[in-house]
Formats: structure tokens, C-alpha cells, sequence
């Protein structure tokens, strides 16, 4: 059973109060989860340089959720790049960028006794990159999202000779405003950022760009998936059979979608990714990336396990104001 909580939308139009600017005598002086929930926002907000999850009027996210035994979820994820999500996905304003969750569960909650554990699957080793856009720590504050707004949409893993054999994954991007010529239409192009000899950051294309609309009503993540079995099974520098969207087949090889349903399906791991359990034990926050992490919630054997949860949005990537200026 999930429900919104009444007071979520009051707080984050009410002048975006903090626990440091809230007048003591207005509705939330007792309502003491609203303010740190509401200030964990504006931290997050800095400490990962998300700046536009800031913003109260985004549709930030609030809900109650009690479920009882016998009750599960199946893996899933909480966002995905827009142009997965088909033509909608350009339409909203924002989009999920972290999900989170105060447990209220029963007391003395345990797994071997309860169930219930959210069971996340994060990736073990992460290939990060220098930071040049200055997050403070010397590496990308998020691997999910280039400077350019470009979202995550899957990993190209160690074995590939693309990711500098550095023992991790690199995480793999989709440009949905790339010009293959000039004066062409934005077409989709999958992508790695690597770092050559303390050089820039340079782009390393791992397809050929493709129109989303001449996919005949195929959706992106379907695309991707068939394209990617296909070009695995086939030859470099074959005329008979070479790869129809990766510009090699090592490529697809070492190409996994962060949503891969088929390999869910079968229940796998994700590629690269470990099982991490966590107790939802009262009073516990969890926090973590809504467009990287897949995670499921495992069977209730008893009790009644609730908790408060949300999600933080941030901005849409919007389209490129420079896109046609460039090409001329």
C-alpha cells in the first residue's frame, strides 16, 4: 500500500523551507522529517553537484509505504534516460536523480526472520575519470551524467580493450543530439569518456549514430538490446557478416544496458555489479542513484515493513540552444 504524504507539496512551495529558514511558529516546527528531509535535498544538492534539484517547483516526490507478508518487488529501476522512455521522456520537465527511504518498519526488524531486505546490485569496481568540472574530490561527483546533461544508459566492461584494462567498468553514454553532418536531424550516438596521458577527456564512440524515429515503433531499450546480441555474433571486417550499429564487435561484446531485462529475466547479476542486502531496520536512510542502481525488495516472511520514501528530481536535459548554430 503506497499513499502521498499531504504535507510534501505545502513544504516545497513554502518558500523552499529548510530546517535553517523555517519561522518556528508555521506548520512544520513539530514536523521535524519534513526539515531534514527537505535539508538533505539541499545538501545533496551541493555535495554531488546536482545544483537544479534545488529548485521546489521540480516534482520532487513523497509517498508512505506499508506492505505485509507475502509482499515483494521485482528488480526494476527508478529512472532511465529520456530517450528511453519514448517521446514522453522529452516532454516532463524533470526527472528522478536520487531515490530515497527512511525505514519504519517493526521493531527489532532481522532478514533471516522478517525478509524484506532491499536488495540493490551497485557496480564493485568503477573506472572514474579526473574531474574537470571541480566537484571537490578529484573525480566525478556522479558517473551517471556528463557535464552536458548526457545520461547513463549502460557499462562497457574491464575486458574490453576500450577501457584501458583498468581493472573496472566505464560507464556508457547516449547523446541523443548528435549531428553526423551538417544540417542533419539530432541523431543517437552511444559513447565512453577516457583519459589519455593526463590529456582532456576525450569522447570514444562505440556506435554508429541512429534516428530514433526510423526505429518503426521499436523502443530505444529494445533496439539496443537486439542490436547489441546481433553485433556480438558477428566478425571484424567481415563483409558477410560485420556490426550493423557498433563500429566493432568487441564493442557489443562488452556492452551491458544498466536495465537488462532479458538477463533479470534469468535472474543474473548485472554484469560487474555485487548483491548488496540491506536491513530495513527502523529508523535506517538509504540513498542512492534512481538511473543507476536496479534493486528489488525480497519476500516479507513476517511483520508489517514501512517506510517514508521518495525521489529528489532534477531538470530535463534540455536541447542544445547552439545544436543548428554549430552546423552552419
Amino acid at each position: 500500500i503506497t499513499c502521498e504524504v499531504p504535507w510534501w507539496k505545502e513544504l516545497l512551495l513554502s518558500s523552499d523551507a529548510t530546517a535553517d529558514t523555517v519561522d518556528s511558529t508555521r506548520l512544520y516546527q513539530n514536523n521535524t522529517a519534513a526539515l531534514k528531509i527537505n535539508q538533505l535535498r539541499h545538501d545533496l544538492s551541493q555535495i554531488l553537484s546536482r545544483p537544479t534539484m534545488k529548485d521546489a517547483n521540480l516534482a520532487h516526490e513523497c509517498y508512505y509505504s506499508v506492505s505485509h507478508q507475502g509482499a515483494f518487488l521485482p528488480r526494476h529501476m527508478d529512472e532511465r534516460h529520456e530517450e528511453l522512455k519514448g517521446r514522453k521522456g522529452w516532454l516532463l520537465p524533470s526527472r528522478r536523480s536520487l531515490s530515497w527511504l527512511i525505514y519504519l518498519s517493526d521493531e527489532n526488524w532481522t532478514v533471516d526472520v522478517n525478509g524484506g531486505a532491499l536488495r540493490s546490485f551497485p557496480q564493485e569496481k568503477l573506472s572514474l575519470e579526473p574531474d574537470n568540472i571541480n566537484s571537490g574530490n578529484g573525480y566525478y561527483a556522479r558517473s551517471s551524467q556528463q557535464p552536458n546533461g548526457d545520461l547513463q544508459v549502460g557499462w562497457l566492461s574491464s575486458s574490453s580493450s576500450l577501457s584501458n584494462n583498468d581493472d573496472g567498468v566505464r560507464p556508457v553514454y547516449l547523446n541523443s543530439w548528435f549531428a553526423p553532418i551538417p544540417g542533419a536531424e539530432p541523431h543517437c550516438v552511444l559513447y565512453i569518456v577516457v583519459n589519455r596521458d593526463s590529456h582532456d577527456n576525450e569522447t570514444e564512440y562505440l556506435t554508429h549514430p541512429w534516428l530514433t524515429d526510423a526505429l518503426q515503433g521499436m523502443s530505444v531499450s529494445d533496439f539496443l538490446q537486439a542490436m547489441t546480441e546481433q553485433d556480438a555474433r558477428s566478425k571484424p571486417s567481415s563483409s558477410s557478416s560485420p556490426p550493423q550499429l557498433f563500429l566493432q564487435p568487441e564493442m557489443a561484446q562488452h556492452f551491458s544496458l544498466l536495465e537488462d531485462r532479458p538477463a533479470w529475466d534469468r535472474d543474473e547479476i548485472p554484469q560487474g555489479a555485487v548483491v548488496e542486502d540491506i536491513n530495513p531496520v527502523r529508523g535506517r536512510l538509504v540513498v542512492f542513484d534512481s538511473l543507476l542502481v536496479p534493486h528489488q525488495v525480497q519476500v516479507i516472511k513476517e511483520g508489517r515493513r514501512s517506510a517514508l520514501a521518495g525521489w529528489f528530481h532534477e531538470e530535463t536535459q534540455q536541447f542544445p540552444e547552439d545544436f543548428y548554430s554549430a552546423m552552419e
